[in-house]
This record gives C-alpha cells, sequence and structure tokens, in this order.
C-alpha cells in the first residue's frame, strides 16, 4: 500500500468514526438504530489502531447507562480485536507499522512474550491502549487461542469500568453535559493523534 493510499485509509476512519459519534450524540435516534451502530465505531475504532477510542467507550455508557453499555463495549472490542488480529495475521500490518515506533513496539513485544498474567492486567484495567498490542499479536508466536483468551476475558472487567465511569458521569452531570465533556474530549484526541501523524516517527 502507497503511502498515499494508507493516508486515505486513515483519513475515511477517522471521518466514519468522527460522523458516527456524532448521530450518537443526537438521543433523538432510537437505540435501535444507534446501539448497533455505537457497536460498529468500537469494532473500527479497535481496527483502525492507534486511533484514540477511550472517550468512545465512556460516550457510550453515557447515552446507554452502565447495564446497556457493557455488553455493547465488550461486544465492540471482541469483534475488533479478532479482526485486528487475523488480518496482522494474514496480511501483516503496514498501516500500523508506519506508526508504532520502535521502542513502542519492543515495550509491546516484551508483553507479548511474559507472563500471561501481566498481559492479561493491561487488557483489564483502562490504563493503557491496548489496540497496538493486539496487532502486534497477529504478527507475534502467539497462537490466536491464547490471546484471544486472554484479552477477550480481559475486556470484561475493562469494559465494565468504562461503563460505570461513563454512566457515573451522566448520573452526576446529566446526560447531555456528560456526553458534551466526552465528545470534547474525543475530538481533542483526534485532533493531537492527526498532529502527531504528521510528525517524523523515532526509528
Amino acid at each position: 500500500m502507497t503511502p498515499v493510499k494508507k493516508k486515505l485509509a486513515i483519513a475515511a476512519g477517522v471521518i466514519v468514526l468522527l460522523v458516527a459519534a456524532g448521530m450518537l450524540v443526537l438521543q433523538r435516534i432510537p437505540e435501535t438504530v444507534s446501539a448497533p451502530l455505537f457497536v460498529l465505531v468500537v469494532v473500527l475504532e479497535v481496527i483502525i489502531a492507534p486511533l484514540p477510542g477511550g472517550p468512545i467507550g465512556y460516550l457510550g455508557a453515557a447515552r446507554y447507562g452502565f447495564w446497556a453499555s457493557w455488553p455493547l463495549l465488550w461486544i465492540g472490542n471482541v469483534v475488533g480485536t479478532t479482526i485486528a488480529f487475523f488480518l496482522a495475521r494474514r496480511f501483516g500490518a503496514p498501516i500500523f507499522e508506519q506508526s508504532v515506533s520502535a521502542k513502542t513496539r519492543a515495550r509491546y513485544d516484551a508483553l507479548l512474550d511474559g507472563n500471561l498474567a501481566t498481559l492479561w492486567l493491561v487488557y483489564a484495567l483502562p490504563i493503557a491502549p491496548v489496540d497496538i498490542l493486539s496487532v502486534l499479536a497477529g504478527l507475534s508466536r502467539m497462537t490466536a487461542l491464547k490471546f484471544l483468551l486472554v484479552a477477550n476475558s480481559g475486556y470484561i472487567l475493562r469494559t465494565g469500568i468504562a461503563a460505570y465511569a461513563g454512566s457515573s458521569l451522566a448520573q452526576y452531570a446529566g446526560v447531555s453535559t456528560a456526553m458534551s465533556i466526552i465528545g470534547g474530549l474525543f475530538v481533542v484526541g483526534l485532533i493531537v493523534w492527526l498532529w502527531k501523524r504528521q510528525k517524523p516517527q523515532p526509528s
């Protein structure tokens, strides 16, 4: 894939996520329509690593509440991670490697080669991004069964925490205010991410 096509693919992904996230903010959309759309947004965010997607989960939690958003978040992350893993294993990851420095890749490779309990904690606690890690796992020697069991079981806790945080903010500040705050963070994250992509990555 040429550099131009890579940039177009990234730009298209960002546009799709922006449009879909904007539609979610419009609370007039019935949940029967917006809920599947939200799952699709989560799936795309996971696949288009390293797109910042943390605020997306909190946005959905503020919109749907804890019990409705938790399974939606888990399903989206599981589907997206599974697709990202097998795409990387089958085709490699040229679209991701341009965005990952050697230092970052070495750190994630150490996690994949280390203790499975540590890897599970990385996926279970929302303290570090894991989308790139899922792609690199597809490039590693780790079996698909082992990786997906660790990642997808860890997501149960990770998505539960995100659902609780987003829904709690909505209860405290109101759904509209909470979604405005989280949506603003999402836009800021996208701007920072796009700005960093214009800078040459250190080797």
